[in-house]
């Protein structure tokens, strides 16, 4: 009944001060083929710094993490973090290559990465010791770390190294520029590459280009590796109940001396928010001392309570068209940009942002500078725009179609909202909230209708655009222009490559490949006791420093 209430008071906002800002906005009119424009008065907020683009530098050996003060004495070791986080649990945690999205924060105790990447882009070697790009030769010759041994006792070495990223790369995790890696000593490698991509090492920082053991994989065969991580990082696997808990021990022979700091790690998977909020605010054996969400409310709410928040802009909830299938009406641009037309994004926030999530008037974060274009860019709100489009495409009387939630990040009372406002230019939605596998099946064989669908903005802007857009694109029935994959690799090939991405940003809005909604931040919500995660300063493949996490007494 209180859900209920507060979903019509969230209809009941949105539709009494659309009546008051509809006057307010005055957008300028666009021609099928730009961008919907929009009035000052919708100019993005201020901007956070901007992650800039890999940098194309030569040689780097920079410390494997930021440098952080350990705990000092036996005192502050101990403890195991029981932390909620969005994952799905809709794919294996054993094989890296396999693990989709969200599902990655599974495999944050097990697997580690040749890199680290910053928020701000910064790569840092990690399992690597250190690297060089040469030009010249077209190669990043990559020195490994000695040393470095996975659970089972096996060895990491550049023939281990190799093998998973080829595997990774097979799986599209690994930048498709690198064209061969040759071993080059026990510990020494090289990615060779015909040009140069500054994909690349961001693409070696994600959890799924993570080390597995080839021992054991080989060992026990690919089921068993699905179930059963096998990597170098801190904690090893103990127990995966699914749809229950993921519970890791400490690893006693991790190769950074003295580390980590606690006893373990266990994932509860507690979908209720409620029963989040609860956990995160007791002691005992129902307690949880971390919490990974999107949820502007959530975050506000823990924020007001005493707890602490650290906050990493991700990019925007944008609807997703199946605008491949030519039978669809969102195979026609102008259907898309009256459904862009048709969004009041303020309102929206105004009514569900809490002052963390904030409205996506173009597709990429405005955290990412770069990539941000003038404001006649910026997604505007107009009624009556929208529906002249909907007539000039053949659609005077509007048409049903679906919005399909992705779990665990689209907002709830917001897509319901969105329905409304839809329905205000006659476009009918049926709205759908699958579980997180119904919805993981629907994204991978196809959808009719919206995908109500996270479009991430990762570290290395170009690399957005080559996950949601190039040929390797994770969205199957979204329909891209020609020219696309061009522009992506022009923008991938420089390392100062700001008017490359807006190139590549001008083609998605002026396409509306996705229709950019309102942009999340990734909120981490902690005990105060909780220490040296850095959650909030490493980019979305790195998540945060395990090793380093011990709670304060």
């Amino acid at each position: 009944m209180k859900k209920a209430f507060g979903i019509l008071l969230v209809l009941i906002m949105l539709f009494s001060l659309a009546a008051c800002n509809k006057d307010q906005q005055q957008p300028a009119a666009s021609s099928p083929g730009t961008a919907p424009a929009a009035s000052p008065a919708a100019s993005p907020p201020a901007a956070n710094p901007a992650p800039s683009s890999i940098p194309n530098q030569p040689s780097s050996a920079a410390p494997s993490t930021v440098p952080l003060e350990p705990p000092k004495g036996d005192e502050k070791y101990g403890g195991v973090l029981r932390f909620v986080c969005t994952a799905e649990g809709s794919t294996p945690v054993g094989i890296p290559w396999e693990v989709f999205g969200v599902d990655n924060a599974l495999t944050l105790p097990s697997f580690e990465c040749l890199f680290n990447e910053e928020t701000t882009g910064e790569i840092h070697p990690h399992l690597a010791e250190s690297f060089k790009i040469d030009m010249d030769k077209k190669e990043i010759f990559i020195k490994l770390r000695e040393g470095v041994h996975f659970i089972d006792g096996s060895e990491l070495t550049a023939e281990v190294a190799i093998w998973n990223l080829l595997l990774a790369q097979e799986a599209n995790y690994v930048s498709r520029v690198v064209t061969s890696m040759e071993e080059r000593g026990k510990y020494e490698f090289a990615l060779l590459f015909d040009s140069f991509s500054n994909e690349i090492l961001s693409s070696l920082a994600t959890r799924s280009a993570g080390i597995m053991s080839k021992e054991a994989y080989e060992t026990h065969g690919v089921e068993w590796a699905r179930e059963n991580p096998v990597g170098t990082g801190p904690f090893k696997f103990k127990e995966y109940v699914h749809g229950s808990h993921l519970t890791y021990v400490r690893n006693e022979n991790y190769w950074q001396e003295g580390k980590p700091y606690l006893d373990g790690m266990e994932i509860q998977f507690i979908r209720d928010v409620m029963t989040q909020n609860a956990a995160i605010q007791s002691e005992g054996d129902q307690s949880i001392n971390l919490l990974n969400t999107t949820s502007g409310e959530q975050v506000a709410l823990l924020r007001d309570l005493g707890l602490e928040a650290s906050l990493q802009p991700i990019g925007a909830i944008s609807l997703t068209p199946n605008s491949l299938d030519a039978d669809s009406p969102l195979a026609i641009l102008e259907v898309r940009q009256a459904i862009s037309y048709a969004l009041n994004r303020d309102i929206l926030m105004q009514a569900r942002g809490f002052g963390v999530m904030t409205p996506a008037y173009q597709f990429v974060d405005p955290a990412w500078r770069e990539a941000q274009l003038p404001a006649e860019y910026n997604c505007a709100y107009d009624v009556e725009k929208s529906k002249a489009l909907l007539a000039q495409a053949g659609y005077p009387n509007g048409f049903n179609t679906k919005l399909i939630a992705q779990p665990g990040l689209a907002d709830r009372d917001t897509v319901v909202a969105i329905q409304g406002m839809l329905a205000a230019v006659g476009i009918n939605a049926e709205l759908d909230f699958p579980d997180s596998g119904g919805y993981s099946s629907v994204r991978a064989s196809g959808w009719d209708g919206l995908l109500v669908q996270h479009t991430r903005s990762l570290a290395s802007t170009s690399r957005t655009f080559s996950y949601y857009f190039g040929p390797s694109r994770i969205l199957t029935r979204l329909w891209v222009p020609d020219e696309m994959q061009a522009a992506i690799e022009a923008a991938a090939a420089k390392a100062d490559n700001a008017e490359e991405l807006k190139v590549c940003h001008k083609m998605v809005l002026d396409n509306m490949l996705v229709i950019p909604v309102y942009n999340l931040a990734d909120g981490w919500v902690t005990k105060p006791y909780v220490k040296g995660g850095e959650f909030g300063l490493w980019g979305s493949g790195t998540m945060g420093l395990p090793f380093n996490i011990y709670f304060e007494n």
